[in-house]
């Protein structure tokens, strides 16, 4: 899902951030993701070409055919930029709809402009005439031939702005009372889905025209610019083959094919798992045809409980560190989030979700405190009459735990809170207007950038977008000649001491030898106060996840596993173990450690990513680099993924993959 728009002034002429004046090139920062295709600045390339056609037609003696002509091309590119600056102030005055009809005339103007150059050429007999005399020919033709080539070019660049304009027209027309969100993107989806052919074939008919140019005719100034222009055609039409991708699974999504019913977990970080923290409680979320509903929900220990034991007719056995913590108990939903990747937890829970109530899922999405703080930035607060009480952004991560493991605040139905503040949370996004969707996006993308949302469907296409759009949760394996790093704890001590745990990293890279030797040391302070659920002690099962290849890995963690841990993830190799931090009188400490060695020459750049855990909030890290006699220091924290890139040189801390989705259709903006 992509869409973008940047403020441009009357010489911009590229979604991509770059304005070109006077045959420079300056590139500008862009203030959003980029579009779903980069159309409107391709309609722009006429006004690139103008300056060229003087010399084309300037060797004729044919003054008002030139004159004539560069007017016509001229009147097109100016009809396009000004069909682009309407875009913008639709988008700019949050959603004005009659400046998308401004838009539309200027491409029906621009693309009679360039029609009219182009039929001028065509009809002049003299001109023709010239292209195939003997000795004359050779010098006129292929410039005429880039002449007809600019004009169509322009004309099919026009078309292409038309049709994705009247996209924008269909997302910014008020909705019939009563019609929600998901049933109004539905709708848009499927006229896109029809119009996306014809956008693709106006951009590859731009394409083969501008084939058709021959740079040497081009005044050298001008050259850059016909090539970048190129390159954006070539990107927009990558871009159209994703949204081609998109828009179907996007349908399907929203029950565009028939009903669809979601599985919601509500995981409590302050009782961590490896996928984001025990599944405190769920809801089930209905799609049908574009109409979003929350159905059913609750405590999850009203399906999960009693827990069944080995010999039951209920019982599934679980991973080996969960039965060593349960004592042999079965598996239940509440535990699913088990494994570090979501897309394999998901399907766990969907699992254990149907074992234990007899209802199929089409999909799980997780959603933790701080992913509704991050909508309820967009929605603004939300009245909960049912509990007499308000929720807003600032407060609500801290106002549910305090609600649900404070002792002296616990109610027994508690673990309805959250369901409820769903429950209304979901009615205030799917109404919202169409002019707060891209701000809604951005929320929704932040919050999986930080693995607070985490989004598996079963359907295979739908899926395949989700991943591409960083909305998975999936583990990001080591590539190639590159590393991948993940520490992941899961607090089995049955209390809520990641609310109050501080977590600190100490990371020191030595190349030497031909290897990189890694050592990682993590400290703790656990300061849970007395007057919780479940007491102060951390018991903690941690698992450590490094490259395949790494050779030495060493673990010095204090416990053992008495139950192995048999989990596998393609790319890594796992080192875990057990520790404790029982708080006495105050706070407590602690501190482990692991040790591994890969290949590195030390002359090339190295990427190492480090994954963040889901349901973890800031830990800060330290970075050390020792390479040939250097040393290198960066900090930073594990808010995202992030990205360490070493070479011979120095060491830099980048931020790793982040949520991109956007909504493939210019009307999103914020």
């Amino acid at each position: 899902m992509r869409i973008t728009q940047e403020d441009t002034d009357t010489t911009s002429i590229s979604t991509r951030g770059t304005e070109l004046a006077g045959g420079r090139s300056t590139v500008r920062r862009p203030r959003r993701a980029r579009r779903a295709w980069a159309l409107l600045g391709l309609m722009l390339i006429g006004l690139l070409l103008v300056g060229s056609v003087g010399a084309f037609v300037a060797k004729r003696d044919v003054d008002h055919l030139q004159s004539a002509v560069i007017g016509d091309l001229q009147q097109g590119a100016s009809e396009l930029q000004l069909a682009r600056n309407a875009v913008v102030k639709a988008n700019s005055a949050g959603g004005d709809r009659s400046q998308l009809d401004v838009a539309v005339s200027h491409f029906q103007h621009g693309r009679s402009a360039f029609q009219r150059a182009l039929d001028r050429v065509d009809a002049d007999l003299p001109l023709r005439g010239a292209g195939m005399a003997p000795g004359v020919g050779v010098y006129v033709q292929p410039r005429l031939k880039t002449v007809q080539a600019i004009a169509r070019m322009g004309i099919y660049l026009a078309d292409a702005g038309e049709q994705s304009t009247l996209l924008d027209v269909a997302l910014l027309t008020p909705a019939p009372p009563g019609t929600t969100s998901g049933k109004k993107i539905l709708g848009v989806m499927t006229q896109a889905e029809q119009k996306a052919p014809l956008i693709t074939a106006a951009l590859h008919s731009a394409q083969d025209q501008a084939a058709n140019v021959d740079p040497q005719f081009l005044p050298s100034s001008q050259r850059a610019s016909f090539e970048k222009a190129k390159t954006d055609i070539a990107k927009g039409l990558t871009q159209i083959d994703q949204f081609a991708g998109l828009a179907p699974a996007l349908i399907d999504f929203l029950g565009g094919n028939g009903p669809r019913t979601y599985l919601v977990e509500q995981p409590d970080p302050a009782e961590l798992r490896g996928g984001g923290g025990f599944i405190g409680s769920y809801s089930i979320l209905t799609a049908n045809k574009g109409e979003i509903a929350l159905g059913k929900a609750g405590n999850t220990a009203t399906i999960d409980y009693p827990r069944p034991k080995v010999g039951q007719p209920r019982y599934i056995q679980a991973p080996g560190p969960l039965r060593q913590f349960t004592h042999s108990q079965g598996y239940i939903f509440g535990d699913s989030l088990f494994v570090p990747d979501f897309p394999e937890s998901a399907q766990t829970a969907e699992q254990l979700y149907l074992h234990e109530t007899g209802t199929q899922v089409d999909g799980v999405v997780s959603l933790d405190p701080w992913a509704v703080a991050g909508l309820l930035t967009v929605t603004g607060p939300i009245a909960i009459p049912a509990w007499n009480t308000t929720v807003d952004a600032a407060s609500f991560p801290e106002r549910v735990f305090q609600q649900q493991q404070k002792k002296s605040n616990q109610t027994v139905n508690r673990k309805d809170f959250f369901p409820a503040v769903a429950s209304l949370l979901i009615q205030r996004v799917t109404t919202l207007p169409s002019g707060q969707w891209g701000k809604l996006i951005a929320a929704l993308n932040s919050q999986v950038s930080q693995r607070h949302l985490q989004i598996y469907v079963n359907s295979a296409a739908a899926q395949k977008q989700i991943s591409l759009v960083g909305w998975s949760g999936a583990m990001v394996g080591p590539a190639a000649a590159e590393e991948a790093m993940l520490e992941v704890e899961s607090n089995f001590g049955g209390d809520k001491a990641n609310h109050w745990l501080v977590r600190r990293y100490d990371l020191v890279l030595t190349a030497s030898g031909g290897k990189l030797h890694h050592k990682v040391n993590i400290s703790y302070v656990n300061s849970t106060p007395p007057g919780y659920a479940g007491g102060q002690t951390y018991a903690c099962y941690v698992r450590f996840y490094v490259p395949a290849s790494a050779t030495s890995t060493r673990a010095y963690v204090p416990g053992v596993d008495a139950i192995p841990n048999d989990e596998k993830h393609d790319g890594f190799r796992m080192m875990d173990g057990w520790f404790t931090i029982k708080v006495i009188s105050g706070s407590a400490t602690a501190r482990i450690g692991f040790e591994w060695d890969t290949a590195w020459d030390s002359t090339s750049t190295r990427r190492i990513y480090w994954q963040k855990q889901a349901g973890t909030i800031a830990d800060p890290i330290n970075v050390t680099l020792l390479v040939n006699g250097k040393t290198f220091t960066g900090r930073s924290d594990l808010t995202q993924d992030r990205v360490l890139v070493l070479s011979p040189n120095g060491l830099t801390i980048q931020a790793g993959a982040a949520g991109q989705a956007q909504l493939p259709l210019f009307g999103s903006q914020n």
